[in-house]
């Protein structure tokens, strides 16, 4: 059988996009075909990693220097989608054009839309042979009345249209009712994770999502600060990105949770994310269904959430795998939340529960609904509309998801760009650096008008190593041991017998490598990397593979679970100094490890600060705990602050600085002061936090500016406006702790 997705626009991310994708690889894997159509291409290559199975066919490209960008008819307005859809001003007569040439010459027997504008261009122009399917992946009341009347109007030619919950079924069945219509509920499917669930001793709690009102993140933040009062040691992790970060982070710097809650910024895998968590947390005022409660479920955390319309309370057995809240009532949510931290048991039965009721989400199960929903339509159509006959011919795969540039090192898949490879002048463009850097793009292009049967496996070779981005790399998963080793695991089919791992220090050009060598199952090369292989620095991971020299990796897991408990973790395995190495995907893309290395080292635990001071508790890995610190002026500037060594009540050493003393040994208007811890007898060791997964700590871990009181009396006439001293920690890009002490307007 053969299936069509219709979608706004499968290179971007989102969750209808997510919850597709899964049901179509479902679907690939049981022998069907299937095609996501995006009616938008904006960029080289989707989001998501695609089965090479399923074929993607964009309808309208509207990339830079795209003769679709500069139509005319995209400047004209859609009659196809109506006016009240969300997305009507991004269609127009071309889109128009495109689906509907697109949905009257399909060839597939089951036809999907994914939005409501769609779903009536699937009603109106499918053909008759098909299976017409609307899935509603919004809830029926953010579907306002003048859609509702379009959809009433159309949808009478849907054979079925699925809700992803029960909720929003019976309100399609009672305030939007369709005649001849059926209406399933298809909730959206989560992959069985490809690492193992967490084993619910951190004391971390996860959320994830957008930075979004709707998701209330303001109300977790201060629920998880009620519930961790007398619950030490735990921390909230917050994932995504979205336009609330500065006001949730103002939030957690007002309610002094600076060291406790942290934004850790947009994951592309939460999978192992959500593993360093022992609870997974919802805070919504509104879910169409909550695929992250899933996704949490799926990895054994148990889930405290708000009660709200319409997803969790269809997908959490209040009691059993998570706690449901009432969505207004705030002090109900963190006494759930205290409830879970502080009983490990009941975090431990409920998380296990949580695993065993989630696999009712796993994509075969709800595919092989979704076949039998359709296939039982199907059977009654055939036998009223005589079925036109199939080409042979399989459609041509959308550009980059299936190119060289989507996936160097395969053989070279798109149909244009294989005929290209042999073309005498393309050679020619392939041969020389800065003409191919230059010509890419026309490559492409001249693909389509110069067709040329013959390919040149070398010339194939050095277009893959030359055209390659960042997302073209082979995909690497990386493990951090419990003993601080490398575990690295490549797909068997992906490398020759004596492929390796490469790694080269970025300062040094240092090379270590290891060969990898088939697993267990013959289906993952691996290979594993000793703890002290590596020096400090920070190390470019590549894959050397049979003689195509070596190609940077790009990350696809990189499971660091046993870092995330930082330095309470006993992760260093020596009688003193540290060891910790990190893999992290770069900025562009490619997969690199942070390693720090130190002999002797202060890993900051805690910073607490007061308008007076900045107190510093720390672990000391060394043979003599230091007694005194010193703060240096950074620059040519030699001034020093000594401060005493504290032990706090704990046992713990703690410095205190005093920011008063300190601001008055300013000299500028911007200065930075890095700690240096004063050993008897030995060199000065540097305070900093190197014992967790994160690697760039200046964006996780930010503190507030302290303001100190201005006692100096101003003249009465001034020309410059009167300065403000302020101090804040800091940590530079060597995660190194350091103060910066301001004094301007």
């Amino acid at each position: 059988m053969k299936f069509a997705f219709v979608i706004h626009n499968m290179y971007g991310v989102g969750g209808t996009n997510r919850a597709v994708l899964n049901l179509a690889t479902a679907l690939v894997e049981g022998g069907h075909e299937v095609e996501l159509v995006s009616v938008f291409r904006r960029l080289d290559r989707t989001m998501f990693d695609i089965d090479e199975r399923v074929s993607v066919v964009p309808l309208v490209d509207t990339r830079p220097r795209r003769p679709d960008r500069s139509d005319p008819r995209h400047r004209e307005p859609s009659s196809l989608i109506p006016p009240s859809e969300e997305f009507h001003l991004h269609y127009s007569r071309l889109t128009d054009e495109r689906l509907i040439t697109y949905l009257r010459r399909t060839d597939a027997d089951v036809v999907v839309g994914t939005r409501p504008g769609l779903n009536i261009a699937v009603a109106r122009y499918a053909p008759d042979h098909t299976v017409r399917v609307a899935q509603e992946h919004m809830t029926q009341d953010l579907i306002d009345d003048e859609l509702k009347a379009d959809i009433r109007r159309y949808y009478p030619r849907i054979d079925l249209a699925y809700t992803v919950t029960r909720a929003d079924a019976e309100a399609f069945r009672v305030g939007n009712p369709v005649p001849g219509t059926r209406i399933r509920i298809l909730p959206n499917a989560s992959p069985p994770p490809a690492v193992p669930p967490t084993d619910g001793r951190g004391r971390i709690v996860v959320a994830a999502g957008r930075l979004d009102p709707i998701k209330r993140y303001d109300r977790l933040i201060t629920a998880f600060a009620l519930a961790s009062a007398d619950c030490p040691g735990w921390t909230l992790r917050i994932y995504g990105d979205g336009a609330q970060r500065p006001a949730l982070a103002a939030l957690i710097r007002e309610l002094g949770l600076y060291d406790r809650v942290h934004l850790m910024g947009r994951r592309d895998d939460m999978s192992t994310e959500w593993v360093k968590g022992s609870i997974a947390a919802v805070s919504s005022e509104r879910e169409s269904f909550g695929m992250t409660i899933v996704e949490a479920m799926r990895l054994g955390l148990p889930v405290v959430s708000t009660d709200c319309p319409v997803g969790p309370r269809e997908i959490i057995d209040d009691g059993e795998d998570g706690i449901l809240v009432p969505t207004d009532d705030f002090d109900a949510y963190a006494i759930a939340l205290r409830t879970l931290m502080r009983d490990d048991a009941l975090r431990a039965r409920m998380g296990k529960i949580a695993l065993a009721n989630s696999v009712r989400f796993d994509p075969a199960n709800l595919a092989a609904q979704f076949l039998a929903d359709c296939a039982e339509v199907l059977a009654a159509r055939r036998n009223e509309v005589p079925r036109p006959r199939r080409s042979a011919r399989r459609p041509q795969r959308s550009g980059l998801a299936r190119s060289v540039l989507a996936r160097g090192g395969e053989l070279l898949r798109e149909p244009d760009l294989v005929r290209a490879l042999a073309d005498p002048l393309l050679r020619g463009i392939a041969a020389n650096d800065v003409a191919r850097r230059a010509s890419i793009g026309a490559l492409v292009r001249l693909s389509r008008v110069r067709r040329v049967r013959g390919t040149s496996t070398r010339l194939q070779q050095a277009i893959r190593r030359r055209a390659s981005a960042s997302n073209d790399g082979p995909p690497v998963d990386c493990l951090v041991l419990p003993d601080l080793g490398l575990q690295w695991s490549v797909d068997a089919t992906l490398v020759a017998d004596d492929a390796a791992i490469v790694l080269q220090n970025r300062d040094d050009r240092e090379v270590v490598e290891v060969v990898l060598s088939p697993s267990a199952d013959g289906l993952r090369q691996v290979s594993t990397l000793d703890a002290a292989a590596l020096s400090e620095g920070r190390w470019n991971v590549y894959l050397r593979s049979g003689k195509g020299g070596r190609r940077r990796a790009r990350p696809r897991q990189l499971d660091s679970r046993v870092l995330a408990g930082g330095p309470e973790g006993e992760l260093t395995g020596e009688p003193f100094g540290v060891r910790a190495h990190v893999p992290y995907r770069t900025t562009d893309g490619f997969l690199a490890v942070r390693s720090w290395v130190r002999g002797v080292h202060a890993e900051v635990r805690q910073i607490l600060l007061d308008g007076e001071a900045v107190m510093v508790s720390f672990t000391w890995y060394g043979p003599r705990t230091p007694r005194t610190a010193v703060l240096r002026r950074r620059g040519d500037r030699p001034d020093s602050l000594t401060v005493p060594i504290v032990t706090a009540t704990d046992g713990t050493p703690t410095l205190v600085v005093p920011l008063a003393t300190l601001a008055d040994l300013r000299l500028g208007r911007y200065e930075d002061w890095d700690i240096f811890l004063q050993p008897d007898g030995s060199d000065e060791v540097r305070l900093g936090r190197f014992l967790d997964d994160v690697v760039d700590k200046k964006q996780v871990y930010t503190y507030p500016e302290i303001y100190l009181p201005d006692e100096v009396e101003l003249d009465l006439v001034e020309e410059d406006p009167a300065s403000t001293v302020r101090v804040r920690p800091f940590y530079t890009l060597e995660s190194e702790l350091s103060l910066v002490v301001v004094d301007r307007p």
